[in-house]
């Protein structure tokens, strides 16, 4: 049950006399710190992990600092793309499994009168497990919310990994960091459940990758999938990117991985990427080197600016 929200505003304009909009930007989540993972877990299992899945996981975040730089990346983002819009509408952080939480930011929305709420999801692909769940959430604790006679306009920015200017910013970053040197270039995205291959989210992948490797006129690349669970039982998609890496074992002596299915930097690309599939190719006699994460890079900066202000033109 959730608790009852405290009502400290009304229907309520800007100075402008625009709608008061809250734009928030909507990301998975994680522990900033090692004592947060027992709380994490249990958000995300749904119940309190077993010891040992909680010590598996604090090792991984130990291997990369100690923590998830997610949710303070996030922020950063948020604030940076507020300054890019020259600060028209307020634009704050929210999670699905950290604070603050959707529905906690929801809440603030309430309270200050918020009449509508944009939810610009930090994952540029489509999926029932990340972007459907955030959108199941908030619809969720809107309902909750209707008791109170709450209910703002709601629109969601999902799907926009074709922008131009998300292009663009791989494109652009790709040439700053790796030139035009010889190497294979893998294209890393988190794997599917084989029971999902039929949603958006993996032709989405790989027509940005597609676009990106056209761009730079890439002959040698493919795409991996990474981070499936080490305890499911049911297929997952593939290849994967160990197996990427056996197949040009012997042909290729650089790779260059690129993680075009994230825009921030957290433990698929701290640890997965970094730690793993580096040693893994090390394994192989093949030197690894990973293009940085969009992050706060400024071409994404502007992208994200480009996309949230297509998405509120005339709507203010």
């Amino acid at each position: 049950m959730y608790p009852r929200p405290a009502y400290e505003g009304g229907r309520a304009h800007s100075r402008t006399g625009r709608m008061k909009t809250m734009v928030l930007l909507v990301n998975f989540g994680g522990p900033a710190t090692l004592s947060e993972v027992p709380l994490f877990l249990r958000k995300l299992m749904g119940s309190i992990a077993p010891q040992a899945i909680q010590e598996a996981l604090m090792d991984r975040y130990r291997a990369i600092g100690g923590g998830s730089p997610l949710a303070s990346i996030t922020q950063d983002q948020a604030a940076r793309i507020e300054d890019a819009t020259g600060h028209r509408v307020p634009i704050r952080a929210a999670y699905r499994y950290a604070s603050p939480t959707l529905e906690e930011m929801m809440n603030e929305c309430y309270k200050s009168g918020t009449e509508r709420i944009t939810f610009f999801v930090m994952s540029p692909y489509y999926t029932s497990r990340t972007v459907g769940a955030y959108i199941k959430t908030v619809e969720t604790y809107l309902a909750y919310l209707s008791f109170a006679s709450y209910r703002p306009i709601v629109t969601f920015i999902h799907s926009w990994y074709k922008e131009p200017l998300f292009i663009d910013a791989w494109v652009s970053r790709i040439r700053e960091e790796a030139g035009h040197g010889e190497g294979f270039y893998l294209f890393s995205a988190h794997s599917l459940p084989q029971s999902l291959q039929h949603e958006p989210y993996i032709s989405q992948v790989e027509e940005t990758v597609a676009a990106v490797a056209a761009r730079l006129k890439l002959s040698a690349y493919a795409i991996g999938w990474q981070s499936v669970p080490r305890n499911t039982d049911e297929p997952w998609i593939g290849p994967s990117v160990e197996a990427v890496i056996d197949g040009i074992t012997g042909t290729a002596s650089r790779l260059i991985e690129i993680p075009i299915g994230f825009v921030s930097d957290h433990l698929e690309t701290l640890y997965d990427m970094d730690i793993v599939h580096a040693g893994y190719a090390g394994t192989k006699g093949i030197t690894f080197s990973r293009i940085a994460s969009l992050n706060t890079y400024p071409p994404f900066i502007a992208a994200c600016k480009a996309i949230l202000e297509k998405h509120l033109q005339g709507g203010q």
